[in-house]
Parts: structure tokens; sequence; C-alpha cells
């Protein structure tokens, strides 16, 4: 899809947005839908109605990655404020300073929410009334093709996207990123479901382990420790990857 489309249909959602209630039960879909509910609907229900508004079928969808979010929460924005990454920036020189101004430049390309954890696929909800909860005001719902690729971030020398290849391992993808991985035991795999897992990737420990596609591998950087600061940045990158909407 071309930025001007992307556009397009970011503007007719957002103009869609404006016009509807400030306390209806708003549910918004990728990056062009927007519905409004009179009534709060179930989770299923608002799948359903949003594929059907998309012209698109359940079998379209790749569920591993399908999301339910809140964005207007208070966790939400904790999440997607990248104050840990800037200071990273500011403090470090050299290389370890380029490398968090790339991964910043790259975070800033995501968006971002609280995900809720759980399955979102109506086959599964719509039988299962614990997994299937009332939508009550405004939710988003990212119901994305199947990804073709995997993600390698962080202390790499050739960070973006790989393609995706059934039975490669962590170790094949961060190889591809030309990563010196002398020292590096593990690293951090976020699946497109949402959970990270650390995975073996040194010779003495390697084994392999299948991966999503969608997947980020994340190799932690180097950090300075700043006063005041109450969180990890590499933890903060990992929950920000974790709660990232995929396209």
């Amino acid at each position: 899809m071309s930025k001007y489309q992307k556009l397009k249909r970011g503007l007719c959602a957002a103009a869609l947005l404006l016009a509807l209630p400030a306390q209806a039960n708003v549910v918004t879909a990728n990056q062009d839908i927007a519905l409004s509910f009179t009534q709060p609907p179930r989770l299923s229900e608002a799948v359903l109605t949003v594929t059907q508004a998309q012209q698109r079928s359940l079998d379209d969808i790749y569920w591993p990655a399908a999301g339910l979010y809140q964005q207007q929460s208070e966790k939400a924005r904790q999440i997607a404020d990248l104050q840990p990454v800037r200071h990273q920036i500011a403090v470090n020189t050299s290389k370890a300073k380029q490398q968090w101004q790339a991964l910043y430049n790259t975070l800033t390309q995501l968006s971002v929410a609280e995900r809720v954890a759980g399955s979102i696929n109506p086959d599964t909800t719509r039988i299962t009334p614990d997994i299937n909860p009332i939508l009550n005001g405004s939710w988003h719902l990212q119901l994305p093709k199947r990804p073709t690729t995997v993600t390698v971030l962080g202390a790499v020398n050739q960070p973006g996207d790989y393609p995706w290849n059934e039975r490669q391992a962590a170790r094949d993808y961060i190889q591809q990123a030309k990563t010196e991985t002398f020292g590096v035991s593990q690293v951090w795999v976020i699946s497109p479901i949402g959970d990270r897992t650390q995975h073996p990737v040194a010779y003495w420990n390697n084994q392999h382990r299948d991966i999503l596609p969608g997947s980020v591998i994340y190799l932690p950087l180097p950090t300075k420790a700043i006063k005041g600061q109450p969180i990890s940045p590499n933890q903060h990158v990992l929950t920000y990857l974790q709660n990232r909407f995929i396209e």
C-alpha cells in the first residue's frame, strides 16, 4: 500500500471518529475502520462486524498476530513513552549512541497501545464466554494478514526486516543481520502473539526453536545508568514491542 493510500485511509477513519458521539462504544480496526455500536458489543461481535465492513474472510486474518488494544489507558500512555530510549541516546557515545538512535527511529514508526492478552478469533471466543468480553467504550482491533518477515533489532550491525523461512531459528536471523555473537548466549524473541521468550544462540547451547512470521528478535543494547530512571531501557523496549500493532 502506498503512503498516499495509508494517509487517505487514516484520514477517513479519523473523520469518522470525529463524527461519532464522545461517549459512543467505538471500535477502530487497522487503519481504515471506525464503527460505533449503540450497545457495547461482545468481542466476537466486534470482530465479525469489522471483517464484514472490510469485506474480508476470517481465513484472511493471521490470528496469532490479531489483537485487542486499549489506546486511551494510562498503561498505553506509559508503553508509548520512549523517554528511556531518548535518555540512552543522550548519554551514550559512538556505536552505542548510533544503535540507540537507529532503534528509536524504528520504534517511532510503529503504533502501540495496551494489548489485551488472549485470542480474538471468533471461532474460539464465541464458544468461550470467559474470553469474549463486553467492549465498553473505545477499543482497537488489529487484524493483519500473515506477515512474511522477521524483524531483527538492537545490538546488530544491520537491523531490519528479513524474509521469514520455515525452520530458521533466531541464530539464523541474527547471522543475516551481520551480528557479532561472541559472548551472546541468548536473544529475546517477541512473537506476534505478544509474548516474549529467550532463545539460545551460542554454539554451546544452540537448539532449534521455530519462530513465527511477524516476530521480532531483539538483542539488548548496552546501557548507562541514569539517576531516577525507574525501568531498564531494554525492558521498556521489550514491552513496547510486545504491544505493537502488526500491520
